[in-house]
């Protein structure tokens, strides 16, 4: 389990450094990468053209290339297999494709930011079934907070908070448009929680009054009674 959240927090903390950057540079920066690998013997050209007709598909799909360009490049630094890197790539396309659709429902016109950021909720912990039935709530959520409710709930998922509860949460915030982005760090609130012995239903109760006031983490802290002290931790670590 703990290995489990310790791959989680590694891809949220690469998740963060994937939002979009200037696509040309990043580009022109996987050139060499690409050619050394395959100097190397690690890479053929066969592959290496896959990898770059990938990025070019994600592209032309109206997907945010930067994360694919930076997920390719890290497959090159690791020495990953060229066939590793293409499927890594058709995974990371298929996620993001699903997470624009459902962000773009109801007219809404997701920014690549809301994007990246529900897409990469669904490699670390969020279901599909999870983020199709957020975006499906009426009245309709803006992208931004459906892509803040994503990275919120897998947060969840990874320290496995009940199902139901972070629902009936992440139901109240969006009805109530108060779910900023600083809920994605419910989790640490959680955490911290059963530390103090709290149960999850406790918890849920009050987080849904505070997102009903406008509050945020800060204010679910001090309904419960608790201050930040020690919150800056990824899902699954424990004080010690």
């Amino acid at each position: 389990m703990a290995r489990r959240f310790s791959i989680l927090l590694i891809a949220f903390l690469v998740a963060a450094a994937w939002l979009p950057g200037p696509v040309d540079a990043l580009a022109s920066a996987l050139d060499a990468p690409l050619r050394q690998a395959q100097d190397d013997g690690r890479l053929t050209a066969g592959d290496a053209q896959a990898i770059e007709a990938a990025i070019d598909q994600a592209r032309a799909d109206g997907l945010p290339p930067a994360p694919f360009i930076a997920k390719a490049e890290e497959g090159l630094a690791k020495r990953v297999t060229g066939r590793a890197i293409i499927q890594a790539l058709e995974t990371m396309r298929s996620d993001y494709a699903f997470a624009r659709d459902a962000l773009a429902r109801e007219g809404r016109e997701p920014s690549p930011d809301d994007v990246v950021m529900a897409g990469d909720s669904l490699r670390v912990g969020l279901t599909r079934q999870e983020l199709d039935e957020m975006a499906a709530l009426a009245p309709p959520a803006s992208p931004a907070e459906l892509a803040t409710a994503a990275r919120t709930r897998a947060a969840l998922n990874a320290v496995a908070f009940p199902s139901p509860l972070s629902d009936a949460i992440l139901r109240r915030g969006l009805a109530a448009g108060s779910l900023s982005a600083q809920w994605t760090q419910l989790f640490r609130v959680v955490q911290r929680t059963r530390e103090a012995g709290m149960a999850d239903a406790a918890v849920a109760d009050a987080a849904m009054r505070t997102l009903d006031d406008g509050g945020g983490p800060a204010e679910l802290l001090q309904e419960l009674g608790l201050t930040g002290r020690d919150i800056r931790r990824s899902p699954g670590k424990t004080a010690k």
